[in-house]
């Protein structure tokens, strides 16, 4: 019989770790594991839970306030378990460890680290304030059942914050992404996002935060040749929305596409992903760039290295705004997109295939300890 495995999450708002969990729960081995999602908060309009549901996956919706997760939430999350009765919890995010680290649940917990907390509360709130929940939330995962960190870098933070991880890197859908070259494909793409068929296209992903300094893509893109024959197009939605369309002024060459759920087909009719990235845990974006073939131009921060090992001749590192406006620059002279074809031991790195295979060791290995403790506490209240 399987066992069952409750990820709980704050909600199932569209991003990239709400869709690497999609992707890990919908390739769990089913005569292994069962899954159950439970989400804290109302869902947002861009949630995936219908895709959720419609791979068959039970998702229960707490639908708690802010205010009611600091006072009822232990005690409604005690409630959903004694219903769900599941074998293990997984949590993702502060508030989702927060209350699992409150309540009483009687099973064993684990929790995903997405980043280096102290760096990217840091980014967040301030300095002082991001040390101290910073280490407010390593404190919390000392006392789970164990903690997996989704890059090296991330294991190795938590390390010294006294947080043993095991590392299992991020992985997406391959065969989303990695699709056979197809230049009549392209350019029906083009066509339908009203991008001309000759442009160079600089395509930036993800959300527009100060953690992903989209700002200093405008300033490059700006400062480049590709500014007056190129395009820019921003594909996601944040904070910075304001200042970026304030510093592009009115150029035609700079679009903003909001949200988008089909983030492979731009990846297909560009010709450069661009990712200048202050922090990041496992870089998403850039797995999604390396796997569809895309030049991809990427900050020179420790993820991102680790992911130009992988994809050598694909990834170009910068440090400054002036090397990333030379990269464009030289773009705009060999004004040819290169298709790369990447090495299926590179993909396989970065698959959700190898990700899922992963976790279900992980849940194995900590339902194993968790049943020996339990045999050998057992043993000694009977010699008592």
């Amino acid at each position: 019989m399987p066992q069952t495995v409750l990820s709980l999450v704050s909600t199932l708002r569209r991003g990239g770790p709400m869709h690497v969990l999609t992707s890990l729960l919908r390739r769990l081995d089913g005569e292994r594991y069962r899954a159950v999602v439970a989400t804290l908060s109302p869902e947002p309009e861009d949630s995936l839970v219908a895709q959720v549901r419609q791979a068959g996956i039970d998702v229960r919706e707490m639908k708690l306030s802010r205010a009611q997760s600091a006072w009822t939430g232990a005690w409604a999350l005690q409630r959903l378990v004694c219903d769900v009765k599941p074998d293990l919890v997984h949590t993702h995010g502060l508030r989702a460890d927060f209350l699992a680290a409150r309540a009483r649940l009687g099973c064993p917990i684990v929790s995903t680290l997405h980043c280096e907390l102290r760096q990217d509360y840091g980014l967040a709130w301030g300095s002082a304030a991001g040390k101290v929940l910073a280490t407010s939330h390593y404190a919390l995962l000392r006392r789970f059942d164990g903690v997996a960190a989704v890059a090296q870098g991330v294991a190795e933070a938590a390390l010294g914050n006294g947080v043993s991880a095991r590392t299992i890197p991020n992985g997406i859908e391959i065969d989303a992404f990695c699709r056979a070259p197809d230049p009549g494909r392209r350019e029906m793409l083009r066509a339908q996002f009203g991008w001309p068929a000759d442009a160079v296209v600089v395509l930036h992903t993800g959300s527009l935060t100060v953690r992903k300094n989209p700002v200093a893509v405008v300033e490059g893109f700006c400062a480049s040749a590709l500014s007056s024959r190129g395009l820019l197009a921003f594909a996601g939605d944040g904070p910075l929305r304001a200042q970026l369309e304030s510093a592009a002024g009115n150029s035609g060459h700079v679009l903003f596409l909001g949200k988008r759920k089909d983030v492979a087909d731009l990846l297909e009719a560009a010709d450069l992903l661009v990712s200048s990235s202050a922090a990041e845990g496992m870089p998403m974006a850039v797995l999604e760039g390396c796997a569809s073939g895309i030049a991809v131009l990427a900050s020179d921060i420790p993820p991102h290295r680790a992911m130009q090992a992988a994809f050598p001749g694909q990834m170009q590192l910068f440090n400054e705004c002036k090397e990333l406006r030379a990269a464009l620059d030289a773009m705009a002279r060999a004004g040819k997109r290169r298709r790369f074809i990447p090495a299926r031991q590179a993909l396989d790195s970065i698959s959700s295939r190898r990700m899922s295979a992963a976790y279900e060791e992980f849940y194995a290995s900590v339902l194993r300890s968790k049943a020996s403790e339990t045999a050998a506490s057992r043993k000694v209240v009977e010699c008592h």
